[in-house]
């Protein structure tokens, strides 16, 4: 949301209320504290009822608590009030978008541009939907409108990159994300960016110090955006998995006092807060002081390094799980024994030990990322072995993407809402999906792991289909239209399934012993890009 223009001809034709006032709900909403303004600006609109800027605002702030439809309403009463007004037509474009409508987000950035031809913003986003269907050198000319107009606009450059890397041209991409860097040096995305495409040329020093740049930017001591929702957001998953993190760490003798002191900290903090509303909830300005530069920031790292004697296990059949994974209609096989004893040691203790489990999941999982802490020497050469030990699976992909989740061992008991991942399918070629909880931790060894239909996704479905507010609806019914055939992979410790990323696939049900180290962890890698 940018601040409308407050010049004495705007608000006597359009009713603005005085600056400071406006000023007020601005800053409630750049501090992420969204109901509140949402809640005032609708106050004050009752005052002023032909204030576009008003409207504006309550749109960006129904957007931003994802209530969508609401949104785009407000932005269209600014455009019954100000037909001109390019800034609601770009934001109702951001919605739209977001709400699952991409054609109309489209057509609202045109009539954005129409209005306002050097709209470099409107163009650049315009060109990430076109990227996300596929038109790939549409996409590119809007980046190169954006640049032409805005020749410092290191978002455009930095979109450009990714769709340099799409394209497999990463020499190119490295430039762009590099000149991105060069405009904006704490740009945490572009040099996360640049990290993978160095995975991709195979320079893993340079991955990793690029990964490590933006995973200070974003989480450490002085983050780039120390508004971002993850530092205003927590649920009661997430507090009592911190709890537990504390309380593991302290035990296990890291920072004893620091850690035991952090657990109590938490756990009155956890005791103040009504957790009967949303799952997710806005941190209070009271708690987020109490809670200061510890909560989803990176206080404990623990090393994972590269293994001279190699990660993979060395007892794998490489040739029968390779006619194994082409056995299957589109691609599917699992592997137990997957990792060296000693390598899978060592990723569980990172994985128990850092503090890098930053995203908040409706269900109750928690979400660990390459750019924010997850990337480490062992994992790289886990999926560098991968490409190497089974050339015909996973052929020219690189390492697109690779993260981690961590469950929360109550989930399916008693109605709480605590889940596992709902169906979907990952914006890939290959996928790999390994598990590292100790098998004993698994009260029910016939299921806990994952369940792959044999029904790939149509390839239109971008990330965002699979997070729209009708998306489980939406997938369900289109299940039911397939083949109606699935692999139920239950689950084992130390056990990996490779398959076809276009394949829909969800966590099945599992009952884990409660206890932090119990919890369960599963590792997803993601090659290359989606082939039909």
């Amino acid at each position: 949301m940018k601040k409308h223009p407050q010049n004495e001809e705007v608000k006597s034709i359009y009713q603005e209320p005085p600056s400071e006032q406006l000023q007020s709900i601005i800053s409630l909403y750049t501090q992420g504290q969204l109901q509140q303004a949402l809640s005032e600006s609708n106050q004050m609109l009752e005052q002023f009822p032909n204030s576009v800027v008003l409207y504006n605002i309550s749109g960006a702030s129904n957007a931003g608590l994802m209530q969508f439809d609401a949104a785009i309403d407000s932005y269209k009463q600014a455009l019954k009030i100000k037909s001109d007004y390019a800034e609601a037509y770009y934001n109702m474009s951001v919605a739209l978008n977001d709400k699952g409508d991409p054609e109309a987000a489209i057509e609202s950035y045109k009539q954005a541009i129409n209005i306002k031809p050097d709209y470099a913003e409107a163009y650049n986003n315009m060109g990430n939907i076109l990227k996300d269907q596929g038109d790939l050198e549409a996409a590119i000319e809007s980046y190169k409108q954006a640049i032409n107009i805005k020749p410092d606009y290191v978002a455009a450059y930095n979109n450009m990159g990714n769709i340099l890397k799409d394209q497999g041209d990463l020499e190119a991409a490295i430039d762009s994300y590099k000149q991105a860097i060069n405009i904006k040096p704490d740009y945490a995305e572009a040099y996360s960016n640049l990290g993978v495409a160095f995975i991709g040329v195979g320079n893993r020093d340079n991955a990793l110090l690029n990964l490590k740049k933006s995973h200070e930017l974003i989480r450490g001591k002085d983050p780039v955006n120390s508004f971002h929702k993850s530092f205003l957001t927590i649920s009661k998953a997430k507090i009592d998995h911190d709890i537990d993190q504390f309380k593991y760490l302290a035990d296990s003798g890291y920072e004893v006092e620091k850690f035991q002191a952090l657990s109590e900290l938490y756990r009155d903090v956890s005791l103040e807060i009504d957790w009967s509303g949303k799952e997710i909830q806005q941190l209070s300005i009271k708690h987020r002081k109490l809670l200061k530069e510890t909560y989803n920031r990176t206080i404990n790292v623990l090393e994972a390094p590269e293994l001279a004697d190699g990660a993979l296990s060395d007892t794998l059949e490489r040739g029968k799980i390779t006619k194994d994974y082409f056995k299957h209609d589109h691609g599917l096989t699992y592997i137990d024994n997957f990792l060296m004893p000693s390598a899978l040691n060592s990723v569980r203790k990172f994985l128990l030990g850092s503090t890098i489990w930053f995203d908040i999941k409706i269900g109750g999982y928690l979400g660990a990322y390459l750019k924010e802490g997850l990337a480490c020497p062992l994992l790289l050469q886990i999926a560098d072995e991968l490409r190497i030990n089974f050339p015909e699976i996973f052929k020219y992909h690189q390492l697109k993407q690779l993260w981690a989740y961590k469950y929360d061992s109550r989930a399916y008991k008693d109605d709480n809402g605590l889940t596992g991942i709902k169906a979907h399918a990952d914006q890939a070629a290959v996928n790999v999906n390994f598990w590292i909880t100790p098998a004993t931790a698994n009260l029910n060894p016939e299921s806990g792991g994952l369940i792959v239909y044999n029904t790939p996704a149509p390839l239109e479905w971008d990330f965002k289909a699979y997070n729209y507010n009708n998306s489980e609806e939406k997938i369900v019914k289109y299940l039911e239209n397939g083949s109606h055939e699935k692999s139920i992979v239950p689950y084992n410790e130390n056990r990996v399934v490779i398959f076809n990323s276009n394949l829909i696939h969800e966590t099945d049900r599992f009952e884990f012993k409660e206890g932090y180290e119990n919890r369960r962890i599963n590792v997803t890698m993601l090659f290359g890009r989606r082939e039909g």
